[in-house]
């Protein structure tokens, strides 16, 4: 798998996970800070793997943007999203 197809997926997969991390975090800002640390960590452990050849910023930034748009598009307002975190999603917006 090459490194953009592996960003891509990536990218896909991440609303999830980052909503679960944050489901009981209430401020918007530490909920950003999470999400653009783990795209960081995952952007550079691809550049890590490519043997840091590729391009680290790039890396970083497509995992956050597609991750964003996902989320934004898709995930928030599932009713996965619902079903899993309801009960942390109501605590943080009463």
């Amino acid at each position: 798998m090459d490194n953009t197809n592996l960003l891509n997926l990536i990218g896909f997969i991440l609303p999830p996970l980052i909503d679960l991390i944050n489901a009981r975090i209430n401020n918007n800002q530490v909920r950003f800070w999470i999400a653009l640390g783990i795209c960081v960590i995952l952007g550079t452990l691809i550049n890590y793997r490519a043997g840091f050849g590729e391009d680290l910023l790039g890396n970083i930034a497509i995992i956050f943007a597609e991750s964003q748009i996902i989320y934004k598009t898709y995930w928030e307002k599932s009713t996965a999203r619902e079903k899993l975190y309801g009960e942390a999603l109501e605590a943080r917006n009463p």
